[in-house]
């Protein structure tokens, strides 16, 4: 569906897609609840794998790995694309850094994810799907900036004379992160392995990259 300067063709939009993504936040947010009056799961999660914004800064970690350390940053703001710039929305940020925080992070973005569907919705026209995509400069760098949901995913492209792709780079944000889990780690015990782990939930091949 994506292609370079829009979309391949104009997708049929589901009338009641707002109300799906409602339904389905709520029925996220009963699990929250529970997870959240389980002292169980709160005791793991406390103080369990913590990145603190020192450490955090040090490895230039990304996203809401990012934020659950006190580093306020989202692509969407700082780099508006697409109708990001029109759209309202919060960046949730923490300052604990453990497990907690991540798991944190990831409920408030569900629900500010949910905001954003609303109003993208509701702003919905029709018109053209895809711009004019001109020519590129030969061998002139060029480069995006898209918040994924791990973070800030950077595309760095050249093409030769003849218009076809000579040179891509994509640089994904696992590759920041992921190393900060082996300093998050320390301390801990072993069968807390797999919860820091998920909490920071990378990606093998982006990191790879």
């Amino acid at each position: 569906m994506l292609c370079p300067s829009g979309l391949s063709h104009d997708p049929a939009v589901p009338p009641d897609l707002v109300a799906e993504v409602e339904a389905s936040v709520a029925d996220f947010l009963e699990i929250v609840t529970i997870c959240a009056n389980n002292t169980l799961v709160q005791d793991r999660f406390e103080g369990t794998g913590v990145l603190n914004l020192e450490l955090a800064r040090d490895f230039g970690v990304l996203g809401y790995v990012a934020r659950a350390s006190g580093i306020d940053i989202d692509a969407r703001r700082d780099h508006p694309f697409a109708e990001y710039g029109r759209l309202e929305f919060q960046v949730p940020v923490m300052t604990s850094g453990d497990v907690r925080a991540r798991a944190a992070m990831r409920v408030e973005e569900v629900q500010q994810s949910a905001g954003l569907v609303r109003q993208a919705a509701a702003r919905l026209t029709g018109g053209p799907v895809r711009s004019p995509l001109g020519r590129p400069g030969a061998f002139a760098p060029t480069w995006g900036i898209v918040e994924g949901w791990r973070g800030r995913i950077v595309h760095w492209v050249t093409a030769a004379d003849d218009g076809r792709l000579h040179r891509v780079k994509i640089v994904d944000p696992s590759f920041f992160t992921w190393p900060a889990l082996s300093r998050a780690l320390t301390g801990n015990i072993v069968p807390d392995f797999p919860l820091c782990n998920k909490s920071f939930n990378q990606s093998y091949s982006g990191h790879d990259l």
